[in-house]
């Protein structure tokens, strides 16, 4: 099958992301510059100490596991200045990912032009952040573990890579519907991961520290879980406050405490669902994909943190999700995709323009901004986890008037 390049996709690639480049560098001045630099700053800090040979140690902020050390490392390879080199790369693993959704879109498992777009405009609604953060990187193999091969052995060490690079990768296994498959692909993905560290600690001092600093995290007042006090600040009946710490801003105040308990509960209590449905479920060609943008929307919506890059992850698995063929009517990913792109918009708006208002001041138009938001995130888990468990129910039987037992799906 001939691939014919697809002009106006790549057209409005470069446009958007050459706005996005010009606002991140400020070339086009917006008053938001530190915002997009902070970020890109760290990292460059951190890869000071990582091309010393160790990873940084006793950094509250350093929380990621040891290959992330690359897409910080990378920038210095180039003869630039370490901020627009990290934008330059980041814009690569973008167009990369456009790439691969686009072949997946004309490949034999794909059928729609939709995932492409949606990645073309859905990360682009997230503004300067979506280049301004090495969750791109992360994306990427991410995006290459759900297209590249149904191989379990290559899915599952691709999946591999990723967890090494960030944890949530892990996510991807979940719509292996076989179980021959699922140990196969969680056995490739382990070995690649302890392989990795192993190699890390062999050659790194502090290469595990990243195991023990999220433990002291509190609640950030952009998640889930926050979104009631983030309100309740705004209408003055809260007395509690925001703090920058942990690399974050977090809510301290009465009842704080409890929420981030039952966020860290509500994670497990999300997987279980998953896993009622794994073992519930009817097979189908779609099901991998479909259970990955699931179980992402759930660990990213019980997440103690929502900050605005982990949009990324979840644009980049709804543009798969979008460009899957559809084989039959049915139930579908593509009304939680809709609402994932809404959260992008909001997300955009949100992050850094009207920050303040609910980061700092506790204002309320921010903060019904951000309260809208997480609404409607936490619609596309509950919508997308509803489509998931209509598409794959069990056909139940039913008996003809001779006596013989007959399968016909459940309406």
């Amino acid at each position: 099958m001939r691939r014919r390049p697809p002009w106006l996709l790549l057209l409005t690639w470069a446009a958007t992301r050459m706005t996005l480049l010009l606002v991140a560098t400020q070339a086009i001045p917006t008053g938001h510059g530190q915002a997009f630099r902070n970020d890109v700053t760290l990292y460059r800090n951190w890869s000071e100490i990582l091309v010393t040979g160790e990873f940084p140690a006793g950094d509250e902020k350093w929380q990621y596991p040891p290959f992330a050390a690359l897409p910080m490392l990378a920038p210095r390879l180039l003869p630039l200045n370490y901020h627009v080199a990290f934008y330059l790369l980041a814009m690569l693993c973008d167009l990369a990912i456009l790439f691969l959704i686009w072949w997946f879109s004309t490949g034999r498992r794909g059928g729609s032009r939709t995932g492409p777009w949606a990645w073309t405009v859905g990360a682009a609604l997230l503004g300067p952040v979506l280049v301004s953060r090495y969750d791109l990187m992360v994306t990427l193999v991410a995006v290459l573990a759900l297209t590249a091969s149904a191989n379990p052995v290559v899915r599952g060490s691709l999946i591999g890579v990723g967890l090494l690079v960030k944890v949530w990768p892990v996510a991807l296994l979940a719509g292996l519907r076989r179980w021959r498959e699922l140990l196969t692909a969680s056995g490739s993905a382990l070995a690649v991961a302890l392989g990795g560290c192993a190699l890390a600690v062999a050659t790194m001092p502090h290469a595990l520290d990243f195991l023990a600093a999220q433990e002291e995290r509190g609640l950030q007042i952009e998640s889930l879980a926050a979104t009631p006090f983030a309100l309740a600040r705004a209408l003055r009946w809260w007395d509690g406050y925001t703090t920058y710490q942990h690399g974050a801003m977090e809510a301290v105040g009465p009842g704080v405490g409890a929420a981030a308990l039952l966020s860290v509960a509500a994670t497990p209590a999300a997987l279980a669902l998953v896993g009622v449905w794994w073992l519930r479920a009817a097979p189908g060609p779609r099901a991998y994909y479909d259970a990955a943008l699931t179980t992402v929307l759930f660990l990213v919506a019980t997440s103690r943190v929502l900050s605005p890059q982990y949009l990324v992850w979840v644009i980049g698995v709804a543009a798969v999700i979008l460009s899957v063929r559809r084989d039959r009517p049915g139930p579908t990913q593509r009304p939680a995709a809709l609402l994932v792109m809404v959260a992008a918009l909001l997300t955009g708006i949100m992050y850094p323009w009207i920050e303040l208002d609910y980061s700092w001041t506790g204002s309320l138009p921010g903060t019904l901004v951000l309260a809208l938001r997480n609404l409607v995130f936490l619609a596309a888990a509950v919508t997308s986890y509803v489509q998931l468990w209509r598409a794959t129910r069990r056909p139940r039987p039913v008996w003809d008037e001779r006596g013989l037992q007959a399968a016909v799906p459940a309406s």
